[in-house]
């Protein structure tokens, strides 16, 4: 028996996802399953994502629209992260993001950033951990 994919226009569930008070971003599952998902974000102009990290299984990027700065580095004691050399992002540039390192993604621009992602659905609830640093 076939049965056809379910498509899905991840701009038109962009526009209707809530804010995700943890990080700050809207973000939206498009597609997956109970383990891994692809989602989209949206990040406002001259914003930033809240710096945090997960334990378990890597994030992989690709910026759609926009531009911005990727920051990382290695959590270093309470709240307080050994940054390193951050890396200036456009539009169809890919990154990867190996657990364990702190992130911030920072839109520098003045239009909205979107990014798409691929990550554990865990990273969306109770494998992501916050660090209350800012941007270095």
């Amino acid at each position: 028996m076939s049965t056809l994919p379910v498509v899905t226009n991840f701009i038109e569930h962009l526009r209707t996802a809530p804010v995700d008070p943890a990080v700050g971003i809207r973000i939206v599952k498009v597609t997956g399953d109970d383990h891994t998902g692809l989602y989209v974000a949206e990040l406002g102009p001259y914003s930033s994502v809240t710096a945090h990290y997960h334990k378990t299984g890597s994030e992989i990027y690709q910026i759609i629209r926009g531009r911005g700065t990727i920051h990382t580095g290695l959590p270093s004691g309470t709240d307080s992260v050994a940054w390193n050399r951050s890396a200036d992002l456009t539009r169809d540039d890919c990154f990867t993001i190996p657990e364990g390192q702190v992130h911030q993604l920072e839109n520098t621009g003045s239009e909205p950033m979107i990014a798409c992602f691929v990550c554990p659905a865990a990273h969306i609830g109770h494998d992501r951990f916050i660090v209350r640093r800012v941007i270095p």
